[in-house]
């Protein structure tokens, strides 16, 4: 019994496998861009969470300061206390440093400052933070950093916000 030779048709180019593997390349694409985006969400959140904890640490040192200058320990003490006028940078007043505090810098040098650092203009008295992504701060046009003044009313040096700023949708005080 001979068998008949049955001549093979040609392969389609676009083969279903090649189809399946296409629309698998495609999803994980999709995840990938998903997950991404959410990466970013989550870096921007955990700035702004460092940066309020900083903040924090800043305030307390501030007032700390004040009220271990107030405890009249020597009549020494009193008169330092009186006559000092100049704003205190509240960097200095920290038990550790700020890993990521670059020094005293004038606003109008920021541009030489690496993101993610703080710095302290003592001409103004006010403490900066120049963000890793300036997209998530809702600032002034041309604003490259949020900035805190330091004032001294008759109580504790406070921080404040020189201008309201948003970060990622949220308030940032």
């Amino acid at each position: 019994m001979a068998t008949a030779y049955i001549p093979e048709s040609p392969r389609p180019v676009w083969s279903t496998r090649w189809v399946e593997w296409g629309l698998l390349a495609l999803c994980v694409a999709v995840v990938m861009g998903v997950l991404w985006r959410y990466g970013q969400q989550v870096r921007a959140q955990s700035e702004r969470a460092a940066v309020q904890s900083t903040l924090g640490a800043l305030r307390t040192a501030l007032v700390l300061d004040y009220v271990h200058r107030m405890i009249p320990a020597s009549g020494k003490s009193r008169a330092a206390v009186s006559t000092s006028v100049a704003l205190p940078n509240p960097f200095d007043l920290l038990q550790q440093p700020a890993p990521n505090y670059a020094g005293e810098v004038p606003a109008a040098l920021l541009q030489e400052v690496a993101p993610g650092r703080w710095v302290f203009d003592k001409r103004c008295g006010c403490v900066g933070y120049k963000p890793q992504d300036i997209s998530v701060l809702d600032a002034p046009a041309g604003s490259q950093a949020v900035w805190f003044t330091v004032e001294t009313t008759g109580a504790a040096p406070q921080l404040r916000p020189i201008q309201s700023y948003m970060w990622a949708g949220m308030p940032l005080e």
